[in-house]
């Protein structure tokens, strides 16, 4: 399978990925810090998160479905406008759902620069399977749409094992700034 092919095949994915992707939030990312409990019971999640669905391609041209979310923050912004982030916390994916590879991140590990006026992003990183294999993930994306809360993203890239083993990742992403919204009992459908 020829890069163009596998960019095509991962970007179909992709795109048919982003929708789940937009609607679903695992609560295995919030901050203690940031939960909002209301008094209807419902929590609410704030933050900035870095999110990802499409495909890991090994050296074998065997695709494998993958997501990944982080949970990031702010650390600094340079003179040039470019922004730095610290990871807290993530979870990278890959495989079927019957077999289902994950992979925590190794958050004092991660490095994420983020362009001025978000037109692309850098990042790199390891995250760590349950057997204790250590993968070192860079992946690079440009952005395709601004968002009302962040920014839409092509991102490639590679996760490297440490046997050597490589894997070539294509991702739609976004990096989003989410704002919980307040709600009153009133307003709520019945």
């Amino acid at each position: 399978m020829t890069n163009q092919n596998k960019t095509i095949f991962a970007g179909l994915i992709m795109m048919a990925a982003v929708l789940s992707l937009s609607l679903t939030y695992d609560s295995a990312f919030a901050q203690e810090s940031e939960i909002e409990k209301k008094s209807t019971d419902r929590y609410l999640y704030s933050g900035t998160f870095l999110a990802g669905s499409g495909v890991a391609v090994s050296e074998d041209d065997n695709a494998l479905r993958s997501h990944f979310r982080m949970g990031i923050v702010e650390s600094e912004t340079n003179d040039n406008g470019q922004t730095e982030y610290k990871v807290n916390r993530g979870v990278f994916f890959a495989g079927k759902h019957d077999d289902r590879q994950h992979f925590s991140v190794i958050a004092n590990t991660w490095e994420v620069s983020v362009s001025p006026n978000q037109k692309s992003f850098d990042a790199a990183g390891e995250v760590e399977n349950q057997e204790g294999k250590i993968y070192e993930i860079e992946i690079s994306g440009d952005e395709i749409s601004n968002l009302e809360h962040g920014t839409l993203y092509y991102v490639t890239g590679t996760a490297t094992g440490d046997d050597g083993k490589v894997y070539d990742l294509f991702y739609i992403s976004a990096l989003v700034e989410r704002i919980p919204s307040i709600q009153t009992a009133s307003d709520e459908i019945q």
